[in-house]
């Protein structure tokens, strides 16, 4: 991998998911040293409407794609295309549920049987610029969720907006198939961050799916990276 234009590091990252131990590949990288040779060299295919993309979108799209691979064949499989799927979600082999996560100079992957969970989501964020923060939080936030983040003294606010957002993504990409439609962050309602566990609590504010009705609560669990972003994983 070290050969591959762009190619900053990979590490592994160990969390706890559907009763197991999840590893999250991650992986990062240099836009500005980044080539489109790097597909051929680890035999990842570009689709036509990543030909077509900026740089920065190529790069985002091979370091996720690399990442999978690797999470793939940490489960004994062999080099597979992940597609994509009719609502630009990431399509894994049948027999494992995974996700894929990019911002910044990073990306990440984690995969886990398909029998273990119904759904597997993770996102990794950058904490919001000052120039962001009040789009974020007519984005992200209700009022209720305004005053937990206000009254959470212990993390810079910038960060602690950004896992709100990721978390709710983390929420979206893992329910996503079960759902079969396209939900907002206002589905879901913070309820509580615990810092010493890093957990993140929500309930839901509408019916999602069967298994998800209206009042459903969960946590979603949360890591803060080296390199100052932030990630969050949510298994069901």
């Amino acid at each position: 991998m070290q050969a591959l234009p762009g190619f900053g590091g990979h590490t592994q990252l160990r969390l706890r998911l559907a009763g197991r131990d999840c590893h999250v590949q991650l992986l990062r990288y240099d836009v500005a040293a980044f080539d489109e040779t790097a597909f051929a060299g680890a035999g990842i295919a570009m689709p036509a409407t990543i030909q077509r993309s900026v740089r920065k979108r190529q790069a985002e799209f091979f370091f996720g794609r690399l990442a999978a691979a690797l999470a793939i064949k940490e489960h004994g499989h062999a080099a597979v295309e992940v597609a994509i799927g009719a609502m630009r979600e990431p399509i894994f082999p049948t027999t494992l549920t995974g996700t894929i996560t990019h911002t910044g100079a990073v990306a990440a992957a984690a995969v886990l049987p398909a029998h273990c969970c119904n759904g597997l989501g993770i996102d990794i964020e950058q904490p919001i610029a000052a120039n962001s923060i009040d789009s974020v939080e007519q984005l992200v936030l209700g009022p209720s969720e305004r005053m937990v983040l206000e009254g959470l003294a212990q993390l810079p606010y910038p960060m602690a907006l950004a896992l709100v957002f990721s978390a709710k993504e983390s929420f979206y990409k893992a329910l996503a198939r079960a759902v079969g439609r396209i939900f907002d962050f206002s589905a879901l309602r913070l309820e509580g961050i615990g810092l010493p566990a890093q957990r993140l609590h929500f309930v839901t504010q509408e019916a999602l799916c069967a298994d998800w009705p209206i009042g459903s609560r969960c946590e979603i669990g949360f890591t803060l990276l080296a390199g100052g972003e932030v990630l969050t994983a949510f298994s069901w």
